[in-house]
C-alpha cells in the first residue's frame, strides 16, 4: 500500500494508504466517505477533451456577461488559473464559499486568520465543543484524529482526559460521544451564548430551564468550562446558516474573550465540508474580490457560467439555482452530478486524489500537498485542462 491524500472532505487526510489491484481497491485509514470518494474517482472514465475545449472557449468568449463559479473542490493552483482566466475574459469570479464561509472569515473573530491548527487541538484541547455541527456524519475523522479520541502532549489519556459538549437543534450522532448535550430551538444560539457568558461573569443565576435545557445541565456545562485550561469551539452550518450568523458569531467571539479574560486558552474554528473551502476563501480575500455573485446570479445578470469542480445546482439557494439553469453552462470537473448533466459543454477531469498533484488548504488553513502513487493518472488534470482552455481563449480573442 502507498501513502495518499484524501480530498473527500476538508480534513484532507494525509495519513492514509491505499492500493489498486485490478478492480479491487484496498485502503487503511479512510473513513466511509473517503472510501466511496476514492472508489468513484478510480471508476471515472476520462476522455480526451480537445474538441470540447474549443467549443467551451467559443461559448466563453462569446458571453456578454460571464460568471466563473464553484472552485471549492479545485486545487489552489487551479483556483489561481481560474482567477487569471476571469481577468482575461473580463468575467466575474465567484465561488461556493459565498454560501457562508467567506462571510464567516471576514468576521472579527477571524479577520487575522485562524489562531491555531488541528494539531494544537489534538495536543491541548481539554473541553471540545461542537456547536451546530455534526462531524460524525460529515467530517468523519475529525473526532477520532484530532479532537475527541486521540492522545496528545497535554491529553495523555485521549477521550478520558477531555470533556465533550455538543450544541444542536436535534439529537445527533455526535452527541453519543458527548458529556454535555444541549438541544436548543432553531435560531436561539445567540441567546444561549449570552446566558453562558452571563453565568461565567457572575451576572446571572440559572435556577430554571433555559431554552428547554434543564438548569442542572447548563450549570454543569458552565462549570466544565471553568475547570479546564483549554477550550476549543468548532462551529458549523447550524451557526452559519441560521439566518442570524452575525449575532451568533459575535456571541462566540464574546464567549472566547470572556474565557480568555478568565485566564483560559480559548479558540474557535469553523467546520466547512468542501475540500478546499479555505484555499478558495484565502485567495478571494487576497485578491479583494467582491462577494456578490449570488445576488447578481439571482438577479439574472449573467448569460453564461463556467462551473469548475463543484455540483453547484445541488447546493445553491432556489432563486440562484433557477437563474443558473437559464444561463449557458460550461462545466469543468470530475464527471457526475446535476450541473454536469445540465451543461451545454462538459469537460471531465481527473480527481486530485488520483492525479496526486497540486495542493489544497485544510480546514485549519494548513497547506496539504497531494501525493503521487501507482494509481495516479496525469491525463486531464483540472489545472492542465484550465491552462489549455485559457490558451484557446486567448487565441480566439486575438
Amino acid at each position: 500500500m502507498e501513502s495518499i491524500v484524501c480530498n473527500g472532505c476538508s480534513l484532507l487526510c494525509d495519513d492514509v494508504v491505499a492500493e489498486v489491484s485490478g478492480k479491487n481497491i484496498n485502503s487503511l485509514g479512510l473513513c466511509r466517505l473517503g472510501q466511496v470518494h476514492l472508489e468513484t474517482a478510480i471508476a471515472s472514465k476520462i476522455e480526451p477533451n480537445e474538441r470540447k475545449l474549443e467549443k467551451a472557449a467559443s461559448i466563453l468568449t462569446s458571453a456578454n456577461s460571464l460568471l466563473l463559479f464553484g472552485w471549492t473542490y479545485a486545487t489552489n493552483e487551479a483556483v489561481k488559473e481560474g482567477l487569471d482566466l476571469a481577468t482575461t475574459l473580463k468575467g466575474h469570479f465567484g465561488s461556493s464559499a459565498e454560501l457562508g464561509p467567506l462571510q464567516v472569515m471576514s468576521q472579527g473573530i477571524h479577520t487575522s486568520g485562524l489562531d491555531i491548527d488541528l494539531e494544537y487541538v489534538r495536543n491541548n484541547g481539554e473541553f471540545i465543543i461542537y456547536w451546530g455541527t455534526n462531524p460524525s456524519e460529515s467530517l468523519h475523522r475529525h473526532p477520532s484524529r484530532f479532537a475527541v479520541l486521540p492522545r496528545g502532549k497535554k491529553i495523555p489519556e485521549g477521550i478520558e482526559s477531555r470533556t465533550i459538549g455538543v450544541v444542536d437543534v436535534r439529537q445527533t450522532e455526535t452527541m453519543k460521544m458527548a458529556n454535555h448535550r444541549l438541544i436548543i430551538p432553531i435560531g436561539s444560539d445567540a441567546e444561549l451564548l449570552d446566558t453562558i457568558i452571563s453565568e461565567l461573569d457572575g451576572r446571572s443565576a440559572i435556577k430554571s430551564k433555559v431554552l428547554g435545557i434543564p438548569a442542572s445541565e447548563l450549570i454543569g456545562f458552565v462549570k466544565g468550562l471553568q475547570k479546564v485550561d483549554c477550550i476549543i469551539i468548532f462551529y458549523g452550518g447550524g451557526v452559519i446558516n441560521s439566518g442570524n450568523h452575525d449575532a451568533n458569531l459575535s456571541g462566540i467571539t464574546k464567549l472566547i474573550a470572556t474565557l480568555r479574560a478568565a485566564g483560559k486558552d480559548a479558540f474557535a474554528l469553523p467546520m466547512f465540508v468542501q475540500s478546499n473551502t479555505m484555499g478558495v476563501t484565502q485567495l478571494v480575500q487576497e485578491h479583494k474580490i467582491r462577494v456578490d455573485s449570488l445576488q447578481k446570479l439571482a438577479a439574472g445578470e449573467f448569460d453564461t457560467t463556467l462551473i469548475v469542480g463543484d455540483d453547484v445546482l445541488t447546493k445553491l439557494p432556489g432563486p440562484a439555482a433557477r437563474a443558473l439553469t437559464k444561463t449557458k453552462i460550461v462545466y469543468v470537473g470530475p464527471p457526475g452530478g446535476l450541473t454536469d448533466e445540465r451543461a451545454a459543454v462538459s469537460i471531465h477531469t481527473t480527481d486530485p486524489i488520483i492525479s496526486g498533484s497540486g495542493s489544497m488548504k485544510r480546514l485549519d488553513m494548513n497547506k496539504i500537498e497531494f501525493k503521487k502513487w501507482k494509481a495516479s493518472r496525469d491525463d486531464e488534470t483540472l489545472i492542465a485542462v484550465l491552462q489549455r482552455l485559457h490558451e484557446i481563449v486567448r487565441s480566439q480573442m486575438t
